[in-house]
């Protein structure tokens, strides 16, 4: 019967539309129209749901053509997130798509491969767009999107350290004490000494990649930085070096025995063969002893030749009066560097 009072009437056709929902999902059916079978999952056939997201598609392209945004409130926009996260993890706990819920999502994925190669395609262009205006991370928040790039590392790091494999890659198992294959830490090593050539080349920050001045190590802010960190980096560094020389393992890798030096042969090969060549001693001035003439006894020694003359002028003797004699080894030439 008609109501004349509105709010009435929107009550009476809500619990109207409460029993014949309640009455057709008892009988199979699906509760929008009642004669055909719902879909595995859901409470409507297929060509209802077909029509709703027809009809929820239409709508939101007018929405956003308007300007008008999906969700005004903050905690409305919360919820509504809470329930889609929701609705997804039920969907791939059944073996389906967390977008369409209709196909099996795809091996180690949760989209099916239709709506996966549709979510690729809309990424490309998006980033493409963003990338020709000069935006990173196709126009979305650049903290955001690094905040959830890093809390999804730590996540898959995590999964693979508790499957004992490679952090990076993992597909092989680490080297031992480690968290990184060897294949990954070779590439690692190669891939940070051509960034630090490249930079040191180009003359820029060896940290950051910032213009340096007069072609520095670090620019402004990193050697700042360095600074204030410094003291307590290289007390942990002279720490761990002590701690290893006391158990006589190598203070560069920390594994082998070095049998009283203080780096096993592997490291000291490989240092070795990073200096390009052996260079030798520095060629330094030869230093320069005064032997008086008469009694043969040394009057000094003088880093210099020049000195040791300028020292006799001040005695008043002359170069006839003493002996002056160069110390340097007879094979200084053969091995010293300059």
């Amino acid at each position: 019967m008609p109501y004349r009072d509105p709010d009435k009437r929107r009550a009476h056709d809500r619990e109207r539309h409460r029993l014949r929902t309640e009455q057709r999902r008892a009988q199979g059916r699906c509760t929008r129209c009642g004669r055909h079978e719902p879909q595995p999952g859901h409470s409507q056939c297929e060509g209802c749901l077909e029509k709703r997201r027809t009809a929820n598609q239409r709508r939101a392209a007018q929405r956003k053509a308007a300007g008008i945004k999906r969700v005004r409130k903050p905690e409305a926009r919360k919820a509504e997130y809470r329930r889609a996260r929701r609705r997804a993890d039920e969907r791939v706990a059944q073996g389906n798509c967390a977008r369409c819920g209709r196909h099996p999502h795809a091996p180690d994925r949760r989209l099916c491969a239709t709506c996966g190669e549709q979510a690729r395609r809309r990424d490309r262009k998006r980033y493409a767009k963003a990338r020709d205006a000069g935006l990173k991370y196709g126009g979305r928040d650049v903290a955001a999107r690094r905040k959830l790039a890093r809390r999804r590392s730590r996540k898959r790091q995590q999964r693979r350290r508790d499957a004992s494999r490679c952090i990076r890659c993992g597909r092989r198992a680490p080297v031992e004490n480690g968290s990184s294959c060897g294949t990954c830490l070779n590439a690692r090593r190669i891939a940070d000494r051509e960034t630090y050539a490249a930079r040191r080349a180009g003359g820029l920050c060896s940290r950051c990649a910032a213009p340096t001045f007069e072609g520095a190590l670090l620019c402004g802010p990193c050697t700042v930085a360095e600074a204030r960190y410094r003291p307590a980096k290289y007390e942990a560094s002279r720490a761990r070096y002590l701690e290893r020389r006391k158990r006589s393992i190598c203070t560069h890798c920390g594994k082998a025995p070095t049998f009283g030096a203080s780096r096993c042969e592997s490291c000291s090969k490989r240092a070795w063969e990073r200096s390009e060549h052996v260079r030798g001693i520095p060629d330094w001035e030869p230093a320069c002893t005064v032997i008086d003439g008469v009694s043969g006894e040394p009057l000094g020694t003088w880093e210099r030749w020049e000195d040791a003359v300028l020292a006799l002028s001040f005695e008043g003797l002359s170069l006839d009066d003493v002996e002056l004699l160069a110390e340097r080894s007879p094979v200084h030439a053969m091995i010293g560097r300059s």
